[in-house]
């Protein structure tokens, strides 16, 4: 009995460390990561209304709104007492966490109907296409960032990624004109939750579009030099006196940024 007291002891110390870890990682604005370990650490507890209710933040954060519902439901459905020690919103520090888990879902839900179908959708193919891109798999990203562009052409976060695509095309003039509209787009202030590069998360759109169209503005400057170089000084060519040289592309840069979900 003592064997099993202790394990069980054991266990709950590793699920909380657990918890904590992870609310370390969303005030990191590592999300990704933080839905990692909490889900590790559901496979422990599976039941356990704090692991629950975190997982519903730590989705929320990086754009997964029908996961973040699921888990602050199943956290509400426990009805649990246990008051709420480690919280991103002081306010509810030493509220039960189920009653926390319950008002997060409404607000969720009142946000997710304040947004169009469209928009919505704009969001889970943003979402799958960052996860897609994370796990190197770009054919998938690519589809899922252009499905998320034709849905909400204005958001941020749609041309910022369409941007990305152009430029992991190797087209750099047309990544340049999609940074520079995402740059001047409504939700440019917007924090990033989720980016295939970790520098990225927590910023806000606004100044990663703006660093990336500085980055291809310099691409673009060094191929034109290149360019200049390898052609070296106009000459006239008589009429018929051959085919024109076919342009060449301009060659792929490395990303300049990373696709990213809102916040």
């Amino acid at each position: 009995m003592r064997a099993a007291l202790s394990g069980l002891e054991d266990l709950t110390m590793r699920v909380n460390r657990m918890n904590m870890d992870a609310m370390q990682l969303l005030r990191d604005n590592r999300g990704f990561e933080a839905t990692g370990v909490l889900r590790s650490a559901l496979a422990l507890d599976p039941k356990n209304p704090f692991t629950l209710n975190n997982l519903g933040v730590a989705h929320e954060a990086i754009g997964d709104y029908g996961n973040a519902l699921q888990f602050y439901g199943q956290a509400a459905e426990q009805q649990s007492s246990e008051p709420v020690v480690v919280t991103m919103n002081a306010q509810w520090r030493g509220h039960p966490v189920s009653k926390m888990a319950a008002e997060s879902a409404k607000r969720l839900q009142k946000r997710m109907r304040d947004m169009t179908a469209a928009e919505s959708q704009s969001v889970m193919f943003t979402m799958r296409g960052v996860s897609a891109a994370n796990q190197n798999d770009w054919d998938a990203a690519r589809q899922n960032f252009l499905k998320a562009y034709s849905l909400n052409p204005g958001s941020a976060f749609s041309l910022n990624n369409r941007g990305y695509v152009a430029e992991r095309d190797g087209d750099l003039e047309t990544a340049q004109f999609f940074y520079e509209k995402a740059r001047k787009a409504e939700d440019s202030g917007v924090r990033i939750g989720l980016a295939t590069q970790r520098l990225a998360e927590g910023k806000d759109l606004l100044s990663v579009a703006s660093d990336s169209n500085g980055k291809v503005d310099y691409a673009l400057e060094q191929y034109s030099q290149q360019r200049r170089r390898e052609t070296g000084p106009i000459e006239l060519t008589p009429r018929g006196a051959g085919q024109e040289q076919e342009k060449q592309p301009a060659p792929n840069a490395p990303p300049a940024t990373s696709p990213s979900v809102p916040r």
